[in-house]
């Protein structure tokens, strides 16, 4: 009798996404079922940017395997353009749950604004992934070589801008010395850096890492120091509303730590989902698929790993804050002028209470629960 001939692999890798497909109906079902007997929880999310494929899939997959079902939450999600404008919606109310970076808060409370009543409660993005972007054969090398330049970021809301000009004025470049231009996100920023508008891109890793996979070289300029071990974004709500429901604002963690792992577990079905919901983000026609796939895999693999994982390989615990780099920090800002004083109450404005609940899995998922590799 002859041997089999093997699978081709575009057949073997279309089994096993639709063994997955099967394999997530069944969880979602199973959640679902899990949940009828309770009415579920609304709860709205506000994002400081668009998402993108680097960190949209999480979203989609916690929806698809059931999650925020199986943590009694009907989650949607709502965008801004920067933290600016994100942040006065949580502390009216208006939003449940916002995901900025924290400087936009860390100011206000700096200088005295001690109403917005907003408490961290989860750190999503526990390290700087902001970086500065150049392109491989610019004559910038470090953070003083951007004196004179034009310095690229998505809009004058976001909210990180205040610590990159605490980073330029450390390096010796003075405020005068440089511009902050709004170029958009993604796309338009990608052109504007390539098409010579502006000199650097002020952008996340992960966005930079797209641009540089699609064929353009980049020299990254990494945030120094304790600027690089700062939170970049975190999830905040309105501190009365945190009290009176822990345990919603835990489910919440839970549901969205799980959909992490699950990203890790299957990264291609999170960019297979991104580009279903977001058809005009899928390769273009013609273009070679599975580089492209390949591509966009390697750009999620490296936000996990810059979530998921310490500089050292070692894991992180999910939605934990270090309090104390989170101190320095507002120290070296008020030094640098950006805060008006480095009187913040960081203990309270950042909690970790919910942090031992946030590992615990809503519902079991395929295969073992593997950890991030470098």
């Amino acid at each position: 009798m002859r041997p089999l001939s093997p699978i081709p692999r575009r057949l073997a890798r279309r089994l096993t996404h639709l063994a997955g497909l099967a394999l997530a109906s069944l969880l979602a079902a199973s959640a679902a079922a899990q949940a009828a007997a309770t009415p579920l929880v609304p709860l709205t999310v506000g994002l400081s940017v668009r998402p993108s494929v680097a960190d949209g899939g999480v979203w989609l997959l916690a929806q698809e395997l059931g999650l925020w079902t199986a943590a009694g939450l009907q989650v949607r999600t709502v965008e801004f353009e920067g933290a600016g404008l994100l942040v006065p919606q949580v502390a009216a109310g208006k939003i449940d749950i916002g995901l900025p970076s924290p400087e936009t808060i860390l100011s206000a409370t700096a200088a005295g604004q001690s109403g917005l009543g907003l408490t961290f409660f989860y750190n999503a993005v526990p390290a700087n992934a902001m970086e500065f972007a150049v392109l491989a054969d610019s004559p910038i090398h470090q953070v003083s070589d951007l004196k004179g330049r034009k310095i690229g970021v998505g809009a004058l809301t976001w909210g990180n801008i205040p610590s990159t000009r605490a980073i330029l004025r450390d390096a010796g470049v003075a405020a005068g010395n440089y511009a902050i231009v709004p170029v958009g996100v993604l796309g338009a920023g990608f052109h504007a850096l390539t098409s010579g508008r502006i000199d650097a891109l002020n952008y996340n890793a992960g966005w930079h890492d797209i641009l540089e996979l699609s064929g353009t070289p980049l020299r990254r300029i990494r945030m120094p120091g304790v600027f690089g071990e700062m939170s970049v974004n975190a999830f905040v709500t309105r501190s009365d509303a945190l009290a009176r429901d822990p345990d919603r604002y835990a489910r919440f963690g839970q549901a969205y730590t799980q959909a992490l792992l699950a990203c890790q577990a299957d990264i291609e079905r999170c960019v297979t989902l991104y580009w279903q919901a977001n058809p005009q983000a899928r390769p273009a026609a013609g273009a070679n698929a599975d580089k492209a796939l390949a591509d966009a895999k390697e750009v999620v693999r490296r936000r996990l790993q810059r979530i998921l994982l310490h500089p050292d390989g070692s894991p992180r615990e999910p939605g934990r804050f270090d309090v104390a780099v989170i101190r320095q920090y507002v120290q070296r800002m008020a030094e640098a002028g950006e805060f008006a004083s480095a009187d913040v109450p960081v203990e309270t404005l950042f909690s970790n209470a919910l942090v031992p609940a946030f590992s615990r899995p809503l519902v079991r998922l395929p295969g073992p629960r593997a950890q991030a590799r470098p």
